[in-house]
């Protein structure tokens, strides 16, 4: 407790510099000196309310608080002014030591770069000394060894042999054998140096160490061959590195591979070396059967691949262990070798005897080969990369430039792989097109449908054809696909000659109904998809066989396919739809039969289909290639196109026959039928009405069956449209009674009946033109004014309304005309 007049000791030790406020801070100190004279007074007992509020307490105690501030202010100070001093004297100390230091420093580097200099001197006089005595030290061993090579010459020189060599090379020790090689070849050499024809006796000389040269590598390889027939692979190993030394170890590799079990077999040589390979007649179906489809493998070779992968990992190991560093160069010409003797003599029969069979199976041959080694061959470079001998992927590009070098010739040499891929789709489509054309021969001779067009597009109607280029290109196919088929057309005439002289007993009507099933057989969406199908399988060659070139020859394909399916199929089709169409007969009693427009029906559906496959096959594959893809489009549109030209004559053709047997029917009418006598004939409709609605209804299940949405559509618009026009023109070349009048409402309500079937608004809506046209027969004289002018009359040709009204039974009538004028003069 603090007294009036001193302060706390507890206190005044938190006044001290060494522990100034014990860690409290300056309000917490405040709180705490405050907080002892508000609890309690001077005798430790509680206080009042009136002593609580006596400030004495505070006064003092923060008086002598404020006195030891003071005091140890002033202490702070003195001892501040003191350390200045001190670190005064310090730095001033300090930078005396520098300049003094800098000194010696300065003195230190005079003496290090006067020593290096020194040094440096030195260096210069030792250095060349230190070359010199190296130069010494190597012509001395070179004497040394010069001086040996030169006691071995000598003694060859004078007795044609060296005993020395003899024990070095007879030595069962790999180290003696080592140097005996070094030697030998060292020795050869000088062999060859000092020979000259001056001194003959050297001539001789180099001649016993060349001969004795070959002695110990024969010798070696011989021991090789030994010992790699055992299995010594220690004995390999040294006989390997000691040849190595003597000459680069080049016939000792050259041995190890033609003393390879696999190489020297002789089973298996007669099989490499036989000229022929015989397929199974199943591999040998499906090779030729353009109608299946897949990468199919000789199965002879697929095993022999795998017989000469399991070789090559097993020997890899061998080599390895034998040649060390030199298993790379070993692996290599193995493989080589391997390449030349085991695998391209077995392509080049495969691929001989396919192409014996056809073009077809030549490329399918290839492609198979192609896909069945390169996948061997990275299976391979997969192997050589698990292996420490492949070193930077070495043996790796020896396989696949091995891979690249045979398959070269086939793909890029004369006899161009391309060239027999586009012979051979050719051949397929002109195969499956052949028997529809020759089957119609008769339809499509006289190309009477094209001779139309081109004579309409000459005349500038339609669309210009294809560019001069392209044109040029087409034409030139297709004079190839008409002389094959021409000369396909030549062998089925010949064959039917020879039938046609033991003519079938069966009745002619069956043999007609089986002839039209079977001409109807060769056309089909079917047939048409396997063609697209074999022309997708040429393009997936191709694109693995030649990618870099797969931008031309997709074009190419284009150009055939186009030809083969829409040129020689499609239009040959419709050639027969159009030969049938006019020869249809309109005025023969039965009703016209429409089945050949089964052709067209087809064909549209083959068009989508092709389109669809130009869309999703070649369009995607040409992206990178923007000018061909673009030729590409413009022409599938206009082959496109101009079939759509050749049906839409087809289909005027037949529009024009149905309107002719419209109008032959119509000119069955008689004038009697509109002015008859009695009312029996209200019961019936007229001949021509009743032959008319059986023609329509006909063609409308006939077309219905052929035709799809718009194009069906737009073909019952086109004859319903004719017919509208004809019927107008009829009806008002007649004089019409009012029963008669009733007779024509009768047979228009058939004819709008029949076309209200084809659920086409805007006929049904002309029909009940012609309906209402009917009633100014029979409506009341004073009506026919109101009768114009409502409805559909309103919009019809007042000429006409005039033609049917003068044909009134009471046109002539005086009451008829009085009331007309009357009605004129009341509009008026």
């Amino acid at each position: 407790m603090n007294s009036l007049y001193d302060l706390d000791p507890r206190w005044r030790k938190l006044l001290s510099p060494n522990n100034f406020l014990g860690g409290l801070t300056v309000n917490e100190f405040v709180e705490e000196l405050s907080k002892d004279h508000s609890l309690r007074g001077a005798d430790g007992t509680a206080e009042t309310t009136f002593e609580k509020l006596n400030p004495k307490p505070y006064i003092r105690t923060f008086e002598s608080i404020l006195k030891e501030l003071n005091v140890l202010s002033e202490q702070s100070s003195s001892r501040k002014a003191q350390l200045v001093e001190q670190v005064s004297a310090q730095e001033l100390e300090h930078a005396e030591n520098v300049v003094q230091l800098s000194q010696e420093l300065k003195k230190t580097m005079y003496n290090y770069e006067k020593l290096d200099s020194q040094l440096t001197n030195v260096t210069q006089v030792v250095s060349p000394l230190g070359e010199k005595l190296e130069v010494a030290i190597r012509r001395k061993k070179a004497y040394i060894k010069s001086v040996e090579l030169i006691s071995h010459y000598n003694a060859f020189y004078t007795t044609g042999e060296s005993k020395f060599l003899e024990d070095l090379r007879s030595s069962p020790n790999f180290q003696k054998k080592t140097q005996a090689a070094l030697l030998v070849k060292n020795l050869l050499l000088l062999a060859r140096k000092v020979e000259t024809s001056s001194i003959p006796r050297t001539v001789e000389t180099a001649s016993n160490i060349e001969k004795y040269s070959e002695i110990l590598e024969t010798d070696l390889l011989e021991s090789f061959n030994n010992a790699y027939r055992v299995n010594n692979f220690s004995q390999l190993n040294e006989i390997a590195l000691i040849l190595n030394h003597f000459n680069g170890g080049v016939n000792v590799i050259q041995s190890f591979i033609n003393q390879h079990e696999y190489f020297i077999d002789t089973a298996q040589i007669d099989l490499d070396a036989g000229n022929q390979i015989l397929l199974e007649e199943e591999f040998k179906g499906e090779l030729v059967d353009s109608d299946k489809h897949g990468v199919i493998y000789e199965k002879t070779m697929v095993a022999h691949l795998s017989d000469i992968e399991t070789v090559i990992k097993n020997e890899s190991k061998v080599v390895k262990r034998v040649f060390e560093n030199r298993a790379l160069l070993v692996m290599q010409k193995f493989m080589q070798r391997i390449f030349a003797q085991k695998v391209e003599g077995r392509v080049d029969l495969l691929l001989s005897t396919a192409g014996s069979l056809s073009s077809l199976a030549y490329v399918r041959m290839l492609h198979a080969l192609y896909s069945l080694l390169g996948q061997f061959t990275k299976d391979l470079a997969d192997f050589f990369k698990l292996q420490e001998i492949d070193r930077d992927g070495i043996l790796s590009t020896t396989v696949e430039q091995s891979f690249t070098e045979l398959f070269s010739k086939y793909l890029y040499d004369k006899s161009r792989y391309f060239d027999i891929e586009k012979r051979s789709l050719e051949s397929i489509l002109i195969e499956k097109t052949t028997n529809f054309n020759i089957t119609h021969d008769k339809d499509i001779r006289s190309r009477s449908l094209s001779g139309k067009l081109n004579n309409n597009l000459d005349s500038g109607f339609g669309l210009h054809e294809i560019g001069s280029s392209s044109k040029n290109k087409f034409v030139q196919l297709n004079n190839f696909f008409k002389s094959r088929i021409d000369r396909e057309r030549l062998t089925f005439g010949r064959n039917n000659s020879l039938r046609s002289s033991n003519p079938p007993s069966s009745d002619n009507s069956q043999t007609d109904s089986k002839a039209s099933q079977n001409e109807e057989d060769g056309f089909s969406l079917q047939e048409a998809d396997e063609m697209l199908k074999c022309v997708v399988e040429s393009i997936g060659r191709i694109m693995e066989l030649v990618p870099n070139m797969s931008g031309t020859y997709i074009y190419e394909i284009l150009e055939v396919m186009l030809t083969g399916i829409v040129g020689s199929y499609v239009e040959t089709a419709l050639e027969v739809a159009y030969s049938r169409a006019v020869r249809m007969d309109s005025s023969k009693p039965p009703q016209l039969e429409l089945s050949f427009m089964k052709y067209i029906s087809l064909s549209t559906e083959i068009l989508s289909l092709t389109s669809a496959s130009v869309k999703a096959v070649f369009l995607p594959l040409l992206s990178n290639t923007p000018s061909m893809k673009k030729q590409t489009i413009e022409m599938t549109n206009n082959q496109i196109r101009r079939c759509e030209l050749l049906i839409n004559i087809i289909l005027e053709e037949v529009t024009r026959i149905f309107l002719n047997k419209f109008s032959t029917s119509l000119a069955k009418q008689k004038k009697k039928d509109f002015f008859p006598k009695s009312q029996e004939l209200l019961d019936h409709d007229t001949l021509p009405a009743v032959e008319v609605v059986n023609v329509l209804n006909s063609l409308h299940t006939q077309a219905a069956l052929y035709l799809k949405a718009k194009n069906l559509e737009a073909f019952l618009s086109k004859i319903g449209n004719g017919l509208y026009d004809l019927l107008i023109a009829h009806y008002g070349k007649f004089q019409v009674s009012s029963t008669g009048g009733i007779i024509v409402t009768k047979d228009i309500i058939g004819y709008q009946t029949a076309i209200e079937d084809w659920r086409i608004p805007a006929l049904y809506d002309k029909f009940t033109v012609l309906r209402e046209l009917a009633n100014l027969f029979t409506v009341q004289p004073d009506l026919l004014d109101s009768l114009t002018k409502e409805g559909h009359l309103a919009d019809v040709n007042k000429d006409i309304i005039s033609n049917y009204i003068s044909h009134r039974e009471d046109f002539n009538h005086e009451n008829f005309m009085g009331s007309v004028r009357l009605n004129l003069r009341q509009y008026t």
